[in-house]
């Protein structure tokens, strides 16, 4: 069984095999239509940034636009980030970090908010359908479609498709579909989404990192925009350069020696 080690921000795994529902090992992901061609990714791995700490590492360059999309807290329905940080005295902006705005100001981080967090490396499905009601417009391709999950989730089964999509650090396997297709999961216990997609124009593009718990979406200013309005998601406008591990919400971490009044 492979074990999932978050290598941007450390913590340990919340995710191995059923952990969530307290059952026991079974595999998933068998018959889901891996594909032995990866070439159609090809491009990808060479408008990355190297990997580390950046936007540009997770999502290739290339794109008008960028958003972060938060995934909301699931605790008594859906939490927002925004309405968490202004709870806590806390400052919302693109580079936030939730283990600072789940904390009052002048606290340092000792615990998760509500003994949760939000969902790492997966969109949440109800996102998803509005994500792909903006995305379906932004492309010619919307029939075809490429989808990445990651190869090292708990229990995963790749049906004997040894190839892979092969980027810094991170290994995945391949399949296609029209766009619709990522609202379809491989664990029939666990939502999982994919880790990453795109249309086979390449008119955008969208990043679930396993470490993460947003997901990004590079596309043209229009579709940015789009999202960035759209009151049923949460998301915030990013550059391709800004921090996008742990040490990232500097503004936040300055006041964990400033009270709330």
């Amino acid at each position: 069984m492979k074990l999932r080690f978050r290598i941007f921000d450390r913590k340990l795994p919340s995710r191995v095999v059923l952990g969530e529902h307290g059952g026991t090992a079974s595999t998933w992901g068998a018959g889901f239509g891996w594909e032995r061609d990866v070439s159609p990714a090809a491009w990808i791995r060479p408008r990355l940034h190297p990997f580390g700490r950046d936007v540009g590492s997770v999502i290739p360059e290339g794109f008008q636009g960028y958003a972060r999309l938060f995934h909301p807290v699931e605790v008594d329905g859906r939490d927002r980030w925004s309405d968490i940080a202004l709870r806590n005295g806390r400052i919302v902006h693109s580079e936030m970090q939730f283990h600072l705005i789940s904390t009052p100001r002048g606290q340092t981080p000792t615990e998760l908010y509500g003994k949760r967090e939000p969902r790492h490396g997966t969109l949440l499905l109800e996102q998803r359908r509005v994500l792909v009601e903006h995305l379906r417009k932004a492309t010619t391709t919307q029939d075809r479609c490429w989808f990445c999950i990651w190869e090292g989730f708990g229990g995963f089964e790749d049906g004997g498709v040894s190839e892979r999509v092969e980027l810094p650090r991170r290994k995945y396997v391949l399949y296609r579909g029209a766009i619709d297709r990522a609202l379809q999961s491989p664990d029939p216990l666990l939502d999982q989404s994919p880790n990453l997609w795109w249309p086979d124009d390449r008119a955008w593009f969208v990043a679930s990192e396993i470490d993460f718990a947003w997901t990004y979406v590079g596309g043209e200013d229009g579709l940015i925009a789009g999202l960035l309005a759209d009151g049923r998601l949460e998301a915030l406008p990013v550059a391709l350069g800004a921090k996008a591990d742990s040490t990232a919400d500097r503004v936040n971490s300055a006041l964990n020696t400033q009270p709330l009044d």
